[in-house]
């Protein structure tokens, strides 16, 4: 190789590649391999060099490549920070390469699930051998012959494992030629290979479900005339909330959905703040507007968190219902001026934000197949349907402004 220092022979398959910066422009590998040696041996070091230049000049930094993953760490532990070259004003840096980085073990780590009661662990690895060197391979079952420590959803198969490859590569061609490809003795579904779940991925599905089971008591309390449920709920929605809208968490949301939880929080603190002991019998103004934004605010999240629990699962009812759901009188709107591309999803999202929506739907020309341009949707309440029009009346679309109207009552005349 061009510019590095290189033997013949292979490392061990766990070496890391670590990238060293803050070393003098002038020195070679030589005086690199003097620096490293007393922590191992080197097996390449690789100067990195602008080759605008001729001839090419060093850019003050490296890789090198010891045979051992004990001599990498040993040396970055003695001069990560630590030691400063002659003529540098700053400490050595030293750590994994980038390209080190990608190998971390969840992602090579797989879960294996609906495997029979009767495998051991050497029988998992000839099964997987194939695909390549296996670092690790594990059976959980307890005494009973059933899964143990795994989620309730893994925890549904006869018996499960995890594989952890050598390389990412190796995972997937595993689970591209073993997943359901078979049905294992004793089970009743096809063998399940997937990625093993992340700590970050078990953290969000627990704050999934806890979310849904307080979006669950929200909805059973959120009829207007019995707002007094809601107040009990107000601290435990706080204490979720803001553990959901942590660093680590609240990435995985857009811009949108983090200002819906930045809503929520806001109503929800003024709604605990303003309640006191009188809870909410006395209806004040101030403690209805502060629930209004919280309630908008946690549709709003629900609807970007939970899509399979909400807008999907009222779809999927809406069609097997095969007519249009109403709400009470008051809670039922028209919307005209559409986009044509608009369908219910979109009517639905859109919406969904100002409160519990029952039904949404874009009405089709039977002819054309092609949207009518207006819609209906039906709120559980009319504190939602005026927010509703408040907020999207004369909202615009592209070229188009909506217009949104109350439903007439069977006593008025028709809308047309």
């Amino acid at each position: 190789m061009n510019g590095a220092l290189e033997h013949s022979d292979q490392p061990d398959p766990d070496a890391i590649k670590m990238f060293v910066g803050q070393i003098p422009r002038s020195w070679s590998e030589k005086e690199l391999k003097e620096l490293f040696e007393p922590y191992g041996a080197v097996y390449q070091i690789n100067i990195l060099r602008d080759r605008s230049q001729n001839p090419p000049q060093s850019k003050g930094c490296c890789f090198v490549t010891f045979y051992t993953r004990k001599a990498a760490l040993e040396a970055q532990n003695a001069l990560h920070n630590i030691k400063t070259l002659t003529g540098m004003h700053h400490p050595i840096q030293m750590k994994p390469a980038d390209s080190e980085k990608s190998n971390a073990v969840e992602d090579r780590k797989l879960f294996i699930g609906m495997v029979s009661k009767k495998c051991n662990e050497n029988d998992i690895r000839v099964m997987f051998s194939a695909f390549g060197q296996i670092e690790e391979c594990r059976i959980l079952r307890g005494p009973d012959g059933l899964s143990r420590g795994l989620s309730q959803r893994e925890a549904n198969v006869k018996g499960c494992a995890f594989v952890t490859f050598s390389t990412r590569a190796m995972a997937q061609n595993a689970i591209k030629a073993m997943h359901q490809s078979q049905t294992m003795e004793g089970c009743s579904s096809p063998i399940v290979v997937k990625f093993a779940d992340t700590q970050k991925d078990k953290e969000q599905r627990r704050l999934q479900q806890q979310l849904a089971q307080q979006m669950q008591q929200l909805n059973n309390a959120t009829t207007w005339g019995s707002l007094t449920g809601l107040g009990g709920l107000t601290p435990q929605y706080l204490a979720l909330l803001q553990q959901a809208t942590s660093s680590s968490n609240l990435g995985a949301f857009s811009g949108i959905q983090q200002m819906a939880v930045a809503q929520m929080l806001s109503g929800m603190a003024a709604l605990n703040g303003g309640l006191g002991g009188a809870g909410l019998t006395n209806g004040t103004a101030g403690t209805m507007d502060a629930l209004t934004q919280a309630y908008s605010g946690i549709q709003q999240y629900a609807a970007a968190a939970l899509p399979t629990l909400y807008s999907q699962s009222l779809l999927q009812q809406q069609g097997a219902a095969g007519s249009q759901k109403e709400g009470p009188e008051g809670a039922n709107l028209f919307i005209y001026h559409l986009p044509q591309e608009f369908g219910d999803q979109d009517i639905l999202q859109m919406f969904m934000p100002f409160g519990n929506v029952v039904s949404a739907k874009v009405f089709i020309d039977k002819q054309t197949n092609l949207s009518k341009c207006f819609g209906f949707v039906s709120y559980d309440n009319p504190v939602s349907a005026q927010a509703a029009i408040q907020a999207m009346n004369g909202f615009q679309i592209g070229m188009k402004r909506l217009k949104v109207q109350l439903k007439r009552s069977k006593n008025d005349s028709k809308p047309y």
